[in-house]
């Protein structure tokens, strides 16, 4: 029985995720934030700023980490929330704005329609990658490929943490 209790113990600590896994920020705020914040997007957009590379909101303006560790995000979790965040306040609500008729937000979009193959995003009805699908998509301009196809890209790190 001794041993049987210390194999489940060590195979419960093994399957425990570990910190420096990567981390899907938008499930971490889905379930920890947005019930009170709303969406990620909105949220940052609406009440933060990058003042150079840093994050900065109303509350701990000088130290944006430090709200977070005390404001119901595990300790694991802090930098990715805190990326998440300063890349959504950076980025306009285009996605949702011009795609999300369609392909609802950038989040669900990634989730349900792109995997990486071979460190490429690719598109999982075309199977071509994302950027030279967007080439052909809605008559896109270029700038437009490019600014969706590093949007996709961004959001794919935040989901999937590759």
């Amino acid at each position: 029985m001794q041993h049987f209790l210390s194999t489940l113990i060590a195979a419960l600590l093994f399957l425990q995720p570990d910190a420096a896994e990567a981390m899907d920020a938008n499930a971490l705020w889905d379930n920890r934030c947005e019930q009170c914040h709303g969406e990620a997007a909105e949220f940052s957009g609406k009440y933060l700023w990058v003042f150079g590379d840093r994050l900065q909101g109303q509350h701990h303006v000088k130290n944006l980490r430090l709200f977070l560790r005390n404001h119901y995000i595990p300790d694991h979790g802090i930098e990715a929330i805190y990326d998440l965040l300063r890349a959504q306040a950076n980025t306009s609500a285009r996605f949702d704005n011009d795609c999300g008729g369609c392909h609802d937000s950038a989040e669900t979009f990634v989730r349900k329609s792109i995997f990486t193959r071979a460190g490429k995003l690719t598109g999982a009805a075309s199977g071509l990658p994302v950027d030279e699908f967007l080439a052909t998509h809605q008559n896109l301009p270029k700038e437009d490929v490019e600014f969706y196809s590093k949007l996709l890209e961004r959001v794919s790190l935040e989901v999937y943490g590759q």
